[in-house]
């Protein structure tokens, strides 16, 4: 008993550790999972190496199978878009009818001709396992040869929308060989269908009541949803065997249709278990394989394969789009691609240790089953698979590199940026913002914006490989978003391919290292840029000829010849030349000071030293800007004024830092009759200060300000007129009517 329990848990932890890891690999050299389950399964099974031994299980295993199954048809269900269908072409709409007939009966026909022997409720059955296709094997394929938009839509959505019309096909033949009667069979198949139904809508229903009104807590939604579904499942199973597949699955597909918000998190999480099972599962089943069935199998067997490749699936497309006007290297493509997968292969295994137990040793039927499923999974993902490529290019199917942009970020210096690379450039591109209402008006402006999570790669990739998108830029005010959102996204477009903002000031050999290279680090967030744009204190502009070497107030964000487009990363870039360059440059205005000043923050105290005038001075910004920390900002001057004295001479002090709690720049001027001591270089008291906060993510804008302010103090009349100046409303003017031209002349003249 001992021995049996030991074998047990190593076969399980062989199965969840190799699964995991075969699947890790596989994305990563983007081949079909299968593959390499399959072949893991059999080498740690009682073939080769008997580490994995499913034996041990029992009947165990059929109710371990029966759940796995359950939960992936569950996570199916939750991430299936019921509007897909409703938008579906109508090639797809007949693959999942007529199609789908075509496959069985086909099948079925051929299982009848070169295995006589066969039993019709069996052949039936064997036939209906393989009418599934399954995104699990089709998305990979997709995502490596990048077929054209409407050869992807249509495989795309046969292999997510066929999977539950071929489980209740399945189930009812099923039903018929359990129940000896068609009519009874059917009967009983009704009656399933109907409960598997009921409870689960109930089930979906009340899960999406239960995170609706908030009485699940948000640290146990993902595991309570886990626990939730597989109740469904029980109970339907209570009530009637074979009918929790099918609850299961409509419990995931309304709560994927009612979609609550926290349905991304558990889509993501519920991503992961599947994971996790489809690799336990895969290791297990693909271990129950034995040679010798496929060796009895023999020729018939491979003429059989052969058929559902080469004649059903032809006969298949050629029904499901005759009148249709699709010309013939689509068909021809599609007649090709159609490989099996992860529902098949658990389904076959399932139904056949079902079927062990119903038949005993009598019949030969679900060694057949098993042995005729796997096998058109193994040659149509290893066949079809590794030829796809090779036959789109020779078809001339595959889609151009993609050389559009998507733009993280729908608002104004996004959709700026969006209109030079669309009518500059030539090039497709695409909005992405989580803020509905700049999506509306990005939409309204004519682009293409979708208001959706930018992270959620793997859901948006197919949606953005058809729009031609190649590339991509995070213009997010979080710069640690951004470095996440090239890293998502890294893999799809490819390292050469991501951009991100990220202020220099902040910059980290960490940044550094993250992928996206950097652009624009001297522009303040995108979200300031865009207000300053909105109000008109910035505009953009299109050259035509060589880029500008900029200046103070000129930045060249972007160029195009027409063929390509260019981020500016910063000094040093190499610029595209000619004179049909177009060139996308960033103006931002002077009188960076003016727009940082508000009457009730000039002053006049009589403080004697620095902690106390700072603050003061703090007090007097918070008054304005409740968001503002005090105690932090004070803390933070202090901290600067120890490491870096901000005195200028002559009496004048600028002290600064940056502030998260702000939107825009604030400068507080105060006048101090009795001196300030800053220790200053010419240790003059300071009598004139001006107190600048700038917000996170604006250093341009704040070493512009801080020049603005060194220019006016340095005119020795203007610094006099100055700390003279009875208040706000002298003070003003005289910083208004400031010309840093006279002020120099006059301090030459001076000298």
């Amino acid at each position: 008993m001992e021995s049996h329990t030991h074998e047990m848990m190593v076969s399980i932890v062989a199965a969840i550790s190799a699964g995991v890891m075969l699947i890790a690999i596989s994305r990563r050299i983007q081949i079909s999972a299968i593959v390499l389950l399959l072949l893991g399964g059999i080498v740690l099974g009682p073939e080769v190496l008997n580490v994995v031994k499913p034996s041990t299980f029992g009947d165990g295993l059929g109710l371990i199978v029966s759940l796995a199954v359950g939960l992936i048809l569950f996570e199916g269900g939750l991430t299936l878009d019921i509007k897909g269908y409703r938008s579906a072409s109508s090639v797809i709409k007949r693959l999942l009818s007529v199609g789908v007939l075509t496959t069985w009966f086909g099948t079925f026909l051929l299982i009848r001709l070169l295995f006589p022997e066969i039993r019709m409720a069996d052949g039936l059955l064997a036939a209906a396992l393989v009418i599934v296709t399954g995104p699990t094997v089709i998305a990979p394929l997709l995502k490596r040869i990048k077929i054209k938009e409407n050869l992807h839509n249509i495989l795309h959505w046969e292999g997510v929308l066929i999977d539950p019309l071929g489980v209740f096909i399945v189930i009812m033949c099923f039903e018929w060989i359990v129940w000896q009667s068609g009519g009874l069979a059917l009967g009983r198949f009704t009656l399933r269908f109907v409960e598997g139904l009921g409870i689960g809508l109930l089930g979906g229903f009340g899960i999406y009541e239960l995170f609706k009104r908030k009485l699940i807590p948000d640290d146990m939604l993902n595991v309570s949803a886990l626990a939730l579904a597989v109740l469904v499942f029980g109970v339907a199973e209570f009530f009637l065997a074979e009918s929790g597949l099918l609850a299961i699955t409509v419990a995931g597909l309304v709560l994927g249709a009612k979609r609550p918000i926290e349905l991304k998190q558990l889509r993501s999480f519920k991503a992961e278990i599947t994971d996790l099972m489809i690799g336990m599962l895969f290791i297990l089943l693909a271990a129950r394989l034995e040679f010798a069935n496929f060796k009895e199998f023999g020729f018939r067997g491979a003429l059989l394969v052969l058929g559902v490749m080469l004649l059903i699936r032809p006969l298949n497309v050629l029904c499901s789009t005759v009148g249709l006007g699709m010309n013939w290297r689509d068909q021809a493509f599609l007649s090709w691609v159609a490989p099996r997968g992860i529902v098949a292969a658990s389904m076959a295994s399932f139904l056949t240790i079902r079927l062990q137990g119903e038949y005993g040793g009598e019949s030969t039927a679900p060694v057949f089953l098993e042995t005729f499923t796997y096998s058109v999974i193994v040659s149509t993902v290893l066949i079809q698979g590794f030829t796809a490529g090779p036959l789109a290019a020779l078809l001339k199917l595959r889609r151009p590199a993609p050389t559009g942009w998507m733009i993280i970020g729908a608002h104004p210096l996004g959709r700026s940026l969006a209109g030079f690379i669309r009518d500059s450039a030539g090039l497709p591109v695409l909005l992405i913002d989580s803020n509905a209402k700049a999506v509306r008006e990005a939409q309204a402006n004519g682009f293409t914006a979708l208001n959706v999570d930018a992270r959620e790669a793997d859901v948006l990739e197919s949606r953005i490989a058809l729009q031609g998108i190649g590339n991509l830029i995070a213009l997010t005010d979080n710069e640690d978003l951004n470095a996440l959102l090239c890293n998502r996204w890294i893999d799809a477009l490819g390292r050469d391919h991501v951009f991100r903002w990220n202020p220099v000031a902040h910059e980290s050999e960490q940044d550094k290292a993250s992928p996206g290279a950097i652009v624009w680090p001297r522009l303040p967030k995108p979200s300031l840029l865009s207000a300053e744009l909105t109000r008109g204190e910035a505009s953009l502009g299109t050259l035509v000829g060589p880029p500008p070497k900029g200046g103070n107030q000129i930045t060249v964000l972007a160029m195009t010849d027409g063929k390509v487009l260019q981020l500016r990363h910063g000094k040093g870039d190499d610029a595209l030349g000619g004179d049909k360059v177009r060139t996308l440059t960033l103006r931002r205005e002077a009188d960076y000071l003016l727009r940082s000043l508000r009457p009730e923050l000039v002053t006049r105290l009589e403080v004697t030293n620095i902690d106390e005038l700072f603050r003061h001075l703090v007090n007097l910004v918070v008054q304005l800007y409740p968001k503002v920390s005090r105690e932090d900002t004070v803390a933070e001057l202090l901290e600067r004024e120890r490491s870096f004295p901000t005195a200028l001479g002559h009496g004048i002090a600028v002290p600064h830092a940056y502030c998260h709690a702000l939107e825009s720049r604030v400068c507080v001027v105060v006048q101090l009759p009795n001196g300030v001591d800053f220790h200053a270089p010419d240790d003059e008291v300071v009598k004139l200060a001006f107190l600048l906060l700038s917000p996170s993510g604006d250093p341009e804008g704040h070493l512009a300000t801080m020049a603005e302010i060194a220019r006016l103090v340095s005119d020795p009349g203007t610094r006099e007129r100055l700390m003279a100046a009875g208040g706000a409303l002298e003070i003003l003017p005289i910083i208004q009517n400031f010309n840093p031209m006279q002020g120099s002349q006059a301090e030459a003249k001076g000298r």
